[in-house]
């Protein structure tokens, strides 16, 4: 049938797939450090520096100590599966299978965005930005939209960055469609564009920017119009890197659907399965800045 791939069959329809639209995966691009991970992945990190003093002459020595903790790596199993007619396999152009394959690898890096981003290290997914955010660095938004409230806004959660000794190699801003439009026509009281100029250049006070789906515009009281946006150095962001891409392919396989066990091997179908390992972490939680009930644009 058409919506499972019949749409794809030359001889009634054109041999162009239009493309699914959907949200670019923004947190590598931006320069999140990826590390090989397998099984599990501990990285040491110093929580509390040594101290240091000036004295006088003849003056003991003050003793400090520094301490530590570590960051824990685990791989999280990310995983899609299709069933592919293998009729629709041997008569589509182009060749049903490879765009299959190219949807699913987006998918799943779209999936690892959303996690990266807003998971909630539960149900064997990781914790993302939001929620490795130290808890002073998230602030709601002023309930009052005005190009001053928003600067203020926009400069606080530089602050709070800057004020935790943040090291700012890879600073950058994460935001959804609609409050980067706003922010690009937002005027002052002379009718002049703010943040356009800049923007167009593709950074905002100073810092790189990406705009992604994967932040929601309808956060709030029952689906609310609240969004949020991220300020981030990704220098502190670590992405575990289970081993690479797995594929596997079987005209033999059975698999669940909807409660019923379907055989691929009666059906005549090509089922595909790729499986990924990732992890995610933040080496400091002050690194994170998350700007919260943002409704601008709203």
């Amino acid at each position: 049938t058409g919506p499972t791939g019949g749409y794809l069959v030359p001889q009634q329809y054109a041999e162009e797939v239009i493309e699914l639209l959907s949200a670019k995966a923004v947190v590598r691009k931006m320069g999140a450090v990826s590390l090989p991970l397998e099984g599990t992945l501990n990285i040491p990190k110093l929580t509390a520096g040594a101290t240091a003093y000036f004295i006088g002459e003849a003056q003991k020595i003050p003793v400090s100590q520094p301490t530590f903790d570590q960051i824990k790596l685990t791989e999280k199993t990310l995983v899609t599966m299709v069933p592919i007619s293998n009729k629709l396999i041997r008569l589509s152009s182009p060749k049903v299978d490879i765009q299959v394959r190219n949807n699913m690898i987006d998918v799943m890096a779209k999936k690892e965005d959303l996690a990266f981003i807003r998971g909630t290290g539960t149900d064997y997914s990781p914790k993302g930005l939001l929620h490795w955010a130290s808890p002073t660095n998230k602030f709601p938004a002023n309930s009052t939209v005005t190009v001053s409230n928003i600067a203020a806004d926009l400069q606080a959660a530089i602050n709070k960055l800057e004020s935790a000794n943040v090291p700012m190699d890879k600073v950058g801003w994460i935001m959804s469609p609609r409050v980067k439009n706003f922010l690009m026509t937002a005027m002052n009281q002379n009718g002049i564009y703010v943040w356009r100029d800049e923007m167009e250049k593709g950074t905002l006070l100073g810092y790189p920017y990406a705009v992604t789906t994967q932040i929601p515009s309808n956060l709030g009281t029952a689906g609310g119009n609240e969004s949020e946006v991220y300020l981030v150095d990704f220098s502190e962001c670590i992405i575990g890197d289970g081993p690479q891409l797995e594929v596997s392919v079987s005209t033999q396989a059975a698999y669940e659907q909807d409660g019923t066990f379907i055989s691929a091997f009666q059906a005549d179908l090509t089922v595909v399965k790729m499986v990924r390992y990732v992890d995610f972490a933040v080496r400091h939680g002050e690194a994170v800045a998350v700007i919260q009930n943002v409704t601008w644009g709203a």
